[in-house]
């Protein structure tokens, strides 16, 4: 039986530079074919922006389920279902709740309007001032997140490899926004399909060669269950990490902000032929997150089962708990030519499919919202334009991926500014579906309370020290470590009971508001998306809105609007009382 070591060869084989290099050849190629296929099409910006909204529901379900699927879900979950365990696939419930929500709430009124910018219905709704406001504030988050997941996989490519970390960024970075400028929406799309193809393959090769390493899957469930790895945590505390309501309830405030606000998702919607079609895009869009996520999850727990018995940081050969996948996944495909290299394409394709996603709809938002409306140009100037804007979002987003590398902490501001601006951004599209006396006023207010709602809490996170109770780590041991990195641990090893770490007692020493800024960064969404609501509709109340509730275009506003739950309660209220008094 071969033995899993914590001291691996990480230098890749020839077949392992072939397949990573495979991946980003036909990612660049399919960009290619469509600049060549769509040179001569009359449907101008509409078709580089929106595919002349002519797309199949499969594939843009598809490119939808892998534009927010980043680094992070392919490196990240499995990692912490090693450190917190399952309680992570409890999100499959939140996205097929989303579902219902956004295909019911959403969809109808936003398709309907034909827009190419989900933020123009805030001008419709409300003023331009917002869709400005809100068209600024997406573009820089979106940045920052695009930068992020240009320097993320670079590191890892620099890691596993001789290419320097400067190399790694320009050869990735570049490739993926020279086929995102060439083919429009369109190749993206099509990019996307490629590219989620390599992330279903390289998490499957990563299960299946793990599972037969330990003995068979049935194998890695038992190990993973004695480590209580196989557990959701169900504890009420809101302020743990990683809990079954955390995960259900605050996810699903993500999940329906993602997808029915967020412009890189909306565009896909809006780029077919009819509603119908963009419902069943977006249900295969869910359904495609949903296998990713899985499959996340079964890699953590094949990756867990390697270090069931020593913790490879408490081994002292790791210092960061975001290195213990990687690390596994080395483990695993040592011996094996070319999976190495099949598991970087995976990585890549998930960053490259949501920064090829995010430069397309931050291009999109920037012509239909800032440029288009001000100018009267030809359809080839505004294409010209457009291209050349990929270029520059492409190239700052570079810019954000080198200043990452220099200083570190901009990572965590580039994840958590997108996941604050999701909340506000959801809040106002709510206050405009939901509330017919909602104006511009309450808007405002609602929407600049809500992004400093969510901010202050992601700051406020970032510096305060959590109690380690509130990690909801699971337990590690080191008992069969010795003295250094390099030794084996036997896959079929007896299960030494592993030592509870932390004291099962402890005193809350929080106060005040670093309670608030110890909540679970899962509930940032829903506390951005309470205040903005909150916020705008007193402030509407307060500024004549419910005299002026009869203006707004009804096709802006949900049918389960204020004025409908209104006139509901007064009928009821009739009904009850004509039975009452006969």
């Amino acid at each position: 039986m071969e033995n899993t070591r914590l001291v691996v060869d990480r230098t890749l084989t020839a077949g392992d530079y072939v397949i990573f290099g495979l991946m980003l050849l036909i990612s660049l190629l399919i960009g290619i074919f469509y600049a060549i296929k769509d040179r001569r099409s009359s449907k101008g910006t509409d078709g580089y922006l929106m595919a002349g909204r002519t797309m199949s529901a499969i594939p843009a379900g598809i490119s939808l389920s892998v534009s927010f699927q980043s680094s992070i879900t392919v490196l990240g979950v499995p990692n912490d279902v090693y450190l917190y365990g399952i309680t992570y696939l409890w999100s499959l419930l939140s996205m097929v709740l989303a579902f219902f929500v956004v295909s019911y709430l959403f969809v109808p009124i936003l398709f309907a309007l034909k827009i190419s910018s989900a933020y123009e219905y805030l001008d419709m709704r409300f003023h331009k001032s917002i869709r400005l406001l809100t068209t600024s504030i997406y573009l820089i988050t979106n940045l920052l997140f695009m930068g992020v997941n240009i320097y993320g996989p670079a590191v890892f490519l620099s890691g596993a490899t001789n290419i320097d970390l400067v190399s790694a960024m320009l050869t990735t970075g570049l490739i993926c926004v020279i086929y995102t400028a060439l083919g429009g929406l369109r190749g993206v799309i099509w990019t996307d399909v490629f590219q989620g193809s390599i992330m279903i393959i390289g998490m499957l090769s990563v299960i299946i060669r793990g599972s037969a390493l330990q003995g068979g899957f049935g194998k890695v469930i038992e190990i993973a269950s004695a480590s209580g790895r196989t557990s959701a945590n169900y504890n009420a505390d809101a302020r743990m990490r990683y809990t079954f309501l955390g995960i259900t309830i605050g996810m699903l405030i993500t999940w329906i902000g993602i997808f029915g606000t967020n412009q890189a998702q909306v565009q896909r919607l809006l780029s077919v032929k009819t509603r119908k079609q963009a419902r069943i895009a977006l249900g295969v869009g869910i359904g495609g997150m949903c296998i990713y996520t899985t499959l996340a999850v079964l890699c953590g727990l094949v990756a867990s089962t390697y270090y069931s018995e020593c913790d490879p940081r408490l081994a002292g050969c790791l210092k960061r708990p975001d290195k213990l996948y990687p690390f596994a996944v080395f483990s695993i495909f040592q011996g094996t030519p070319g999976l190495t290299g099949l598991f970087l394409a995976c990585v890549f394709s998930s960053s490259l499919s949501t920064v090829s996603s995010g430069i397309n709809a931050m291009v999109t938002v920037i012509m239909a919202d800032f440029i288009k409306p001000y100018t009267s140009w030809s359809e080839t100037n505004y294409i010209r334009v457009a291209k050349g804007a990929t270029l520059i979002c492409g190239c700052c987003a570079l810019g954000v991926g080198f200043v990452a590398s220099v200083k570190g902490d901009i990572i965590q501001l580039g994840v958590g500014s997108v996941t604050a601006f999701i909340g506000p951004c959801l809040g106002v599209f709510l206050l405009g579906t939901l509330f017919s006396f909602a104006n511009i006023w309450g808007a405002l207010s609602g929407i600049l309370c809500g992004f400093s709602a969510g901010l202050t809490m992601f700051f406020g996170s970032t510096t305060l020290t959590r109690p380690y109770y509130l990690n909801g780590f699971l337990n590690f041991t080191s008992e069969k470590c010795p003295s250094d990195c390099d030794f084996s641990v036997g896959p079929n090893t007896t299960y030494v009971t592993i030592s509870q770490q932390g004291n099962s007692t402890f005193v809350d020493d929080l106060r005040g508001i670093e309670n608030f800024y110890a909540l679970s960064v899962y509930y940032q969404s829903l506390v951005a998306v309470v205040a903005t609501v909150v916020v705008g509709i007193v402030v509407s109340l307060f500024t004549c809105g419910w005299k002026q509730r009869n203006r707004v275009d009804k096709n802006l506003t949900s049918s389960l609007n204020d004025a409908t739950v209104l006139v509901w309660v007064a009928n009821m209220y009739r009904k009850s009382s004509t039975e009452h008094y006969g």
